[in-house]
């Protein structure tokens, strides 16, 4: 039987260093299908919004990619929600004054009312040691921020809703 070789490298020996740039390397996901609500003016994890992944190389990118479902106080104006690494924001807006870095913002115009909001970001660790990307949120003024759910959680009015939420990061050859 004749061996096969892709790149110079027997099946039985590829790593991802006989693969191109690009290459998709491996997939994490998590979707979050239950409801989550904070009353903070402080970022804190969404829980069940977070992926662990260990990079096979320290020159590989991660394409981080979030969908947040959600709403917040119809009075309040702002849910912020932000993409972290670790411990340290990526993907979010330059300090500028007093205003609250982050990827996106949530908004509920009128009682009852949702939105989504998605962000992809292509970050550099630099590692190969385990990273964890989270989805954390922060409310203003400690109003209350909604995640899968409308503001008005009603199963009698119309406009109420149950949603998921997703994060999912791809490791890219370098």
């Amino acid at each position: 039987m004749a061996l096969i070789k892709l790149n110079d490298q027997s099946l039985t020996a590829v790593t991802s260093a006989g693969l191109p740039s690009g290459t998709v390397l491996q997939v994490v996901s998590a979707t979050k299908t239950d409801k989550f609500t904070h009353s903070s003016t402080t970022f804190t994890t969404v829980t069940g919004l977070t992926v662990d992944i260990t990079p096979v190389s320290t020159s590989s990118k991660i394409l981080v990619t979030i969908n947040v479902q959600g709403s917040q106080d119809v009075n309040a104006n702002d849910g912020f929600v932000a993409i972290y690494r670790d411990s340290t924001p990526i993907g979010v807006g330059d300090t500028d004054g007093n205003r609250t870095r982050n990827s996106f913002m949530l908004q509920s115009s009128a009682a009852g009312w949702a939105e989504s909001g998605s962000m992809t970001t292509l970050d550099s660790p630099s590692t190969t040691s385990q990273i964890t990307y989270s989805v954390k949120v922060a409310a203003k003024n400690a109003s209350t921020i909604f995640i899968n759910r409308s503001e008005n959680n009603s199963d009698a009015t119309s406009g109420a809703g149950s949603m998921a939420s997703s994060i999912t990061v791809m490791e890219i050859a370098g």
